[in-house]
């Protein structure tokens, strides 16, 4: 067990009465290894020359934030925007962005250590050290290159540490379509050459942004099990990131996990709804310009709760093995009340606590089931 954090006594909620975290909540949470499945900080890193390891006033992640929200791994999403650069240097930047995580874990002192595995963010939880570990927010960065030599970046990304891969962004990939698309496109032939080899490579395939065709096409082709690790249940919120109950039912029988996005988006139809006169605007935005843009709208409220209906429909449709924690925070415009940046996390540990949820399966969606699927998919 770990040094216990800043007890945090009260996180801010839309509704009337705060998600107060108790002495018991948050021993539970800091007993538990915590896993965040994605974060989007690195973009404003690499970009904006943001300091993670010193503390901030804005965005929603930094190291101090992260030791007081008890967090204990951050998946930190490699991007490059598809309008950003030529895809000539789509895979050369996210590896320059990779070589940044890894040299800011290098500069932490000991605070943050890089992971390559399951069992090295176990063992870095145990000591209090924050594991680091790398996923890659679009199969575009595979490019340029003939298959084979999208293969070989595949590999390289693999020898740098690189556990995932979402196959598709807001636009379609050399692997498959996306779920912005009009016209639904699948696997394509150089993705049936991808997946098995991210398989043997020990690579995650995730599905959050993929089309739902691309989603069956993986699902019917994958031999371990895949991710989405930034999406939440349509049956409560009708968005096309969102798993319906037919792919939540295919998760569990793959073996794999949904991890829940804190945006606001995804969570509630009402906000969703109110801001699709944003899209055009914000579309090349970069997320620190999206949140200012949003603070001037009058947008519906989102409470923590509905987070936590998200987390809870996905247990009973997939069952309490296949959900998990994939925040989005620094790429989400806004996240619900009283989950505004990564301080917050063990209000969610309070509010399972509060619905009846048992320390075995708060421990699994908190970072358990994301460490299984993690191993599951390591090379042999």
């Amino acid at each position: 067990m770990r040094k216990l954090g800043p007890l945090l006594l009260a996180a801010a909620c839309s509704s009337a009465r705060p998600a107060v975290v108790t002495p018991e909540d948050r021993r539970l949470h800091d007993d538990a290894v915590v896993v965040d499945m994605h974060s989007s900080i690195t973009e404003a890193m690499f970009y904006e020359s943001y300091d993670l390891l010193a503390p901030h006033s804005d965005r929603a992640e930094d190291l101090p934030r992260m030791k007081q929200g008890g967090l204990d791994a951050e998946v930190f999403n490699v991007f490059v925007h598809p309008d950003s650069v030529d895809l000539t240097q789509f895979f050369s930047t996210a590896m320059k962005q990779i070589d940044l995580l890894q040299k800011t874990a290098r500069n932490s002192g000991g605070r943050i250590a890089f992971a390559r595995n399951a069992g090295e963010v176990q063992e870095n939880a145990g000591k209090g050290v924050i594991s680091m570990l790398i996923g890659v927010g679009g199969g575009h960065m595979l490019l340029p290159g003939t298959d084979d030599e999208q293969l070989a970046h595949l590999k390289a990304f693999a020898d740098r540490g690189v556990r995932y891969m979402t196959l598709s962004w807001s636009s379609s990939s050399p692997i498959g379509g996306s779920t912005a698309q009009e016209q639904q496109e699948g696997l394509t032939d150089f993705g049936r050459k991808a997946i098995p080899e991210m398989e043997r490579l020990g690579i995650v395939p995730d599905l959050s942004h993929g089309s739902e065709r691309l989603f069956w096409d993986v699902l019917r082709l994958a031999k371990k099990p895949i991710l989405l690790s930034s999406s939440g249940a349509r049956a409560l919120s009708d968005h096309p990131r969102n798993a319906s109950d037919r792919m939540l039912e295919a998760i569990a029988r793959n073996g794999g996990a949904v991890c829940v996005d804190f945006s606001r988006t995804y969570l509630d139809t009402k906000f969703r709804r109110a801001t699709q006169s944003l899209l055009q605007k914000t579309k090349a935005m970069r997320n620190s310009e999206k949140v200012e843009l949003y603070r001037k709208e009058e947008l519906p409220d989102v409470p923590l709760s509905e987070l936590i209906d998200h987390i809870e429909h996905i247990a009973k449709v997939a069952g309490y093995d296949h959900v998990c924690l994939g925040s989005d925070f620094d790429g989400a415009p806004m996240m619900p009340n009283g989950l505004e940046d990564v301080s917050k996390l063990p209000a969610i540990t309070a509010l399972l606590r509060q619905r009846g949820w048992s320390d075995a399966n708060i421990r699994k969606v908190l970072g358990e089931n994301a460490l299984r699927v993690l191993q599951a998919a390591e090379a042999q």
